[in-house]
């Protein structure tokens, strides 16, 4: 049985700590494993992933001269119990990688004949002595598959004349080079999906690919459409990306479906994604930050986060507000555009903190969770009803109908502070969920022309109800 070691380092990697919603405990060892057929040997080649969280390991001594030491067992073992493989290696890391609460992330590589197996995976504190112990069942292919297993990433890239070697955390699959993962994590601004497939045909196939994200419930959150794909004989690699900007925290399924003429397969991979306050401020030094002002908040975050900040701003941003914020800026250009952005909103000036700022990011969260729509893959705050919570905060009062009589199942929203405005939102794709305005008093808002066909009578006259407007004799300018 051939093996391959690679040490792989998430910190290294600039993955950072991990999200903690919708992932392992924090004490929690993960254990994963991706198989793909070797024709050539008749064999399944295993790539196994260990991702160790530092948090479960004593430093060797107090202060920043400390360091962690810990001994991973791998072993691999036959249906009957005996074992067939059985490697161990010492890994060490800076005491201050636990104090940032991130995790390391191993590989080991084996081949294994057809039959059933089981993946066991030991690590062991060298200073406490406490062990952690977790593992998987393998099974290797009887014959040759349609595809491997489905790997996630969060970035496969090609290789280049000078990776001569992996870089820490990568692993080299043929022509491209993987980060290693146990489990994707991802954030609402890393929230890009990277996945690779060997598809394998004795002859050039054409075929089609396609994804779908389920959560926990099994309910199809987003489903892709089919493209075509290219395997040539002898089989080859599949791989692309997938942004699923949009979910809410939590985790998740993601399931390719791979069709060559009459050979049809499915692969499934599990994936996290971190809430937006949480990923915002995922770390001590970040909370802190989020806390005080607005130069703060932004002042770690990086472009992908600035540039993630910045774009739900549309919704209440005035006329042109927005032109200066591009590729031209700097990063300290950026921060200081969002910081002055919202000091001009903040309701408090003479105090560090900015509530309107809090409150809009936390609203963005909410609309993402509640306001997604079945079948597309948009945000939640970029639906009219997410735009209309993010410009507004909560509605101070809210009439559902998920059906009645002929009306199509709608919702008016009403806020009374300040000026009185209403919004009527009906879902005309047949309850799958796509709310669209259809009236509004609010002068920034533009219904439609036949809003009240729409709503059926039944329906004009409970909104009416629920407004105290008769919008059968009612003479007003909507």
């Amino acid at each position: 049985m051939h093996v391959m070691l690679a040490r792989a380092l998430a910190l290294a990697a600039g993955m950072g700590a991990m999200p903690s919603v919708g992932a392992q405990p924090a004490s929690s060892l993960v254990v994963h494993a991706i198989r793909a057929y070797r024709p050539a040997q008749g064999r399944t080649e295993v790539n196994a992933f260990m991702q160790i969280p530092y948090v479960l390991l004593e430093p060797t001594t107090d202060g920043p001269d400390g360091a962690l030491s810990y001994k991973i067992q791998v072993k691999v073992a036959d249906s009957t119990g005996l074992t067939l493989l059985q490697n161990s290696w010492q890994n060490h890391a800076p005491a201050a990688a636990r104090e940032a609460n991130a995790s390391a992330v191993d590989m080991v590589r084996f081949s294994l004949a057809p039959g059933r197996y089981r993946l066991t995976v030991t690590v062991q504190d060298s200073v406490s002595g406490h062990q952690l112990e977790a593992g998987t069942d393998l099974e290797g292919f009887a014959a040759e598959p349609p595809a491997s297993d489905l790997l996630l990433s969060p970035s496969i890239r090609m290789a280049t004349a000078t990776d001569s070697v992996p870089r820490p955390a990568e692993l080299r699959w043929g022509e491209v080079l993987v980060t290693a993962a146990a489990k994707l994590e991802l954030t609402p601004l890393r929230s890009v999906a990277y996945y690779l497939i060997e598809a394998y045909a004795d002859q050039n196939v054409t075929g089609t690919l396609s994804f779908r994200v389920t959560d926990s419930t099994q309910k199809v959150l987003l489903q892709t459409p089919a493209e075509k794909v290219q395997v040539p004989s002898g089989g080859g690699v599949l791989k692309g990306q997938l942004d699923l900007a949009g979910l809410p925290g939590g985790t998740y399924t993601l399931t390719s479906s791979l069709a060559m003429g009459s050979r049809k397969v499915e692969r499934s991979s599990t994936f996290a994604m971190a809430n937006l306050n949480e990923t915002l401020a995922r770390d001590a030094g970040r909370r802190e930050a989020a806390a005080n002002t607005d130069e703060g908040y932004f002042a770690v975050m990086k472009g992908p986060e600035l540039d993630a900040a910045e774009q739900p701003l549309a919704a209440i941003a005035g006329s042109g507000e927005l032109s200066a914020y591009n590729d031209k800026l700097s990063l300290n250009g950026k921060r200081r555009f969002l910081a002055e952005f919202w000091q001009r909103r903040d309701p408090t000036p003479g105090t560090p903190d900015n509530e309107a700022r809090a409150n809009f990011y936390q609203w963005i969260e909410y609309a993402n969770a509640h306001y997604r729509e079945g079948g597309r893959s948009r945000p939640g705050w970029k639906t009219d009803r997410g735009r209309v919570y993010l410009r507004n905060g909560p509605p101070e009062e809210v009439l559902r109908r998920d059906q009645l009589a002929k009306a199509p199942p709608f919702e008016v929203w009403r806020y009374r502070s300040g000026k009185d405005r209403w919004y009527i939102f009906a879902d005309r794709s047949l309850g799958v969920g796509l709310f669209q305005l259809i009236q509004s008093n609010d002068v920034n808002e533009s219904g439609l022309p036949n809003w009240q066909a729409i709503l059926t009578a039944e329906g004009l006259q409970d909104a009416g109800r629920f407004l105290g407007i008769d919008f059968f004799t009612a003479q007003r300018n909507f």
